[in-house]
């Protein structure tokens, strides 16, 4: 063979391989193909399938997207859109100025400026709500949410994608439902004007039978007499008792009650409702006894009128419930952080106790328990209300109780501190001093002693005064004398060896002394400044008192007798010496004799106004030290005579008059009514004696 041949061959048989290798990749690229083409052609019938799902979806949800090519303006819609409108796909405008102008001009300049607020970066997206004109002419509501999907390199909008959203059929409803609230909240308001307007007619001829009946009372009456006007003011008080919780009942299914957020003072608080107390124990001859615990500061954040009302829930029921013995106003510390404090407050009562089985049925509205407790009357609403007023302080109310020896009413709750303006009562200067308490009564005494110990004192007790006198003694013996020793009224009476006349006979009197009695006590002052003491303390008093008390005492100085914490005395000695020339205006003929007559008793000078028109022209030719004002009366209410005298007082520069209201409706609302129009104190009809004396003593 040729060497020419065997070349050819050669070239031949590469040539073959190459077509071999060729045929072969092409059978595997076809393959491939084959298979690339198959997945492909599902793949195409998968998207096909999600497309006609979302297609239904969006039909389904009343839901069509779109794209808006930002630079361009155009706007590019599914078939959905069409449909939702009822205009063909031809119909809809495709540039994005031409979809804005179609949308309700009560809505457009807020669903303009949300979009462009969105597209200048500052929402993360967009989103309105506004009403598009359909083919028939119907306005319907659309919900549209969008964003910015793809931006240019230099981070301007290319692509801005969304959804629309049929939702007319909510706002329809929605509608329904705020013409139907507005006609609950007209009748809402029409049935609150109505139970005021029935309670000042209920109130003010209950005013009347309550004011004259006391002062009735205070006329030279035959003991039956008194009995029978006794069980008048009893049975009048407790029908207005009735009514307060009912109107106060409905406020709370209403939802009417709102906190209003103040600094508080929590010893200022006991001391208002142990003032408001006092009179009632005095009458049932109970004990009052209170207790506030100095490590808590004087001023705390939260509601104090319905806090206070909490608290006098409580502790109006232990009165009505305890016939004899005593109850005790507790205020103690339950700790703290940087930002709340914790207080808890208990109300004890040595009454008739409540049975274990009905203690579930306590807060519980319009409840009566089976047991004597409904004989007492009342409308079972007092606790309900304490309990929803607890709730809304995100407090906590417990309850031990046990037929026949007395209840304890617990309730905490968490205030915000003013921690900036926090004040302790300053104790430092008892610290270590030697006292000793002379009580027989062990509840009493555990009180007084709780006081001593917060504040460091070596303590020492004893149950009688002989005791007491072995003790100090004893102490001078071992030349460790007592510093304070603090004597209750009655176990001093009570003594058996020991009488106020003897007392100064002792040879321990050289030592501070000082004496506890209870602030209706019969005592005869000069015995007591015979038997050599400094001090009087009468009960319930607050701790700074105590500590002022024993610091007078303790300092050494030798001082004139004195009487801490006789407020109520002292007030009443002001308000008598002090002959004040007042305007009444009161167009009740029945509550202008009842304020006229108490007024006079008082041995004021007053003068009539039948109207709040009348009041302000007394005013402006007369001088008064005080305006009693009524809040309901014709021509020009009270209000509106509060604010007409001080603007006069305004105009003129006047030093501003006292002006208290005096009204039969008891709510906050109108509370903060009276004080926003100008007002300085504010009674409710019928109001008791001590209530207008403290008032006069504020002048």
């Amino acid at each position: 063979m040729s060497e020419e041949l065997h070349k050819r061959i050669k070239e031949l048989e590469n040539r073959n391989q190459i077509l071999d290798s060729a045929a072969r990749q092409w059978d595997h690229v076809h393959k491939m193909f084959l298979e690339s083409h198959g997945k492909l052609s599902r793949s195409e019938s998968f998207l096909k399938k999600i497309k006609e799902r979302m297609e239904w979806a969006l039909s389904a949800g009343d839901l069509a997207w779109w794209d808006w090519e930002y630079k361009s303006g155009m706007i590019y819609y599914n078939a959905e859109r069409a449909r939702l409108l009822g205009f063909s796909e031809e119909e809809l405008p495709g540039n994005f100025n031409e979809v804005i102008q179609r949308i309700h001009q009560d809505d457009h300049d807020e669903a303009v400026a949300k979009i462009h607020a969105h597209i200048a970066g500052e929402t993360d997206y967009y989103e309105a709500e506004y009403r598009l004109q359909s083919k028939a002419g119907e306005w319907k509501w659309f919900y549209d949410r969008g964003r910015v999907v793809e931006k240019d390199i230099m981070g301007e909008p290319v692509l801005i994608s969304g959804v629309l959203i049929d939702i007319n059929d909510r706002k329809v409803a929605e509608k329904e439902l705020t013409s139907q609230r507005d006609i609950a909240d007209a009748s809402s308001r029409a049935k609150s004007l109505f139970l005021a307007n029935m309670s000042h007619e209920i109130y003010t001829p209950m005013a009347g039978v309550v004011g004259m009946a006391d002062i009735l009372k205070q006329s030279g009456l035959a003991d039956e007499q008194r009995e029978y006007i006794d069980i008048i003011v009893n049975s009048a008080s407790n029908l207005m008792s009735v009514l307060n919780d009912i109107m106060e009942f409905i406020k709370v299914e209403n939802k009417k009650i709102d906190l209003i957020i103040s600094p508080i003072s929590i010893s200022e608080l006991l001391k208002e409702v142990e003032a408001g107390t006092f009179e009632s124990c005095h009458e049932k001859e109970l004990e009052l006894l209170t207790f506030i615990d100095t490590r808590i500061p004087d001023h705390v954040m939260g509601d104090p009128r319905r806090l206070r009302q909490l608290l006098q829930i409580f502790v109006k029921n232990a009165v009505k419930f305890t016939d004899t013995g005593r109850v005790i106003i507790s205020i103690e510390f339950a700790g703290w952080d940087e930002e709340t404090i914790r207080i808890r407050f208990r109300i004890s009562d040595t009454g008739i106790g409540i049975p274990e089985h009905e203690l579930g049925q306590l807060f519980q509205s319009f409840t009566r328990l089976n047991t004597k407790i409904g004989s007492y009357g009342g409308s079972g609403l007092g606790l309900a209300i304490a309990k929803h007023l607890a709730n809304l302080m995100n407090g906590e109310i417990s309850v031990e109780s046990k037929e026949g020896e007395g209840s304890t009413f617990t309730f905490t709750v968490d205030f915000d501190r003013l921690v900036e303006q926090e004040t302790l009562l300053d104790v430092s200067m008892l610290q270590g001093k030697r006292i000793l308490l002379v009580d027989q009564d062990a509840t009493r005494r555990a009180l007084l002693k709780n006081y001593l110990l917060l504040w460091d004192c070596e303590t020492e007790e004893c149950d009688s005064v002989e005791e007491a006198i072995e003790l100090i003694r004893h102490h001078l013996q071992v030349k460790k004398p007592l510093d304070l020793t603090i004597i209750e009224y009655h176990s001093l009476m009570t003594s058996s060896g020991i009488t106020f006349d003897q007392f100064s006979e002792q040879e321990w009197l050289e030592s501070p002394h000082i004496l506890v009695a209870p602030k209706e006590a019969d005592v005869a002052l000069e015995e007591i400044k015979r038997a050599g003491f400094q001090l009087m303390v009468l009960r319930p008093f607050l701790p700074g008192q105590l500590v002022e008390a024993i610091r007078n005492a303790t300092s050494g100085k030798r001082t004139d007798f004195s009487i801490m914490g006789n407020r109520q005395f002292a007030e009443k000695s002001a308000s008598a010496k002090k002959v004040l020339k007042i305007l009444l205006a009161e167009d009740n003929l029945i509550n202008q004799r009842v304020a006229l007559v108490t007024l006079k008793k008082l041995g004021h000078d007053t003068t009539l106004a039948q109207n709040g028109k009348e009041a302000v022209s007394l005013f402006e030719s007369g001088s008064f030290d005080l305006i009693l004002m009524d809040i309901l009366m014709p021509e020009m209410n009270g209000l509106e005579a509060t604010r007409k005298i001080r603007e006069i007082e305004d105009a003129t520069r006047v030093d501003p008059i006292h002006i208290c209201a005096i009204t039969a409706n008891i709510s906050v609302e109108d509370e903060d009514a009276c004080y926003e129009s100008g007002m300085n104190s504010y009674i409710t009809k019928p109001f008791r004696l001590e209530e207008l004396n403290n008032i006069l003593s504020k002048v």
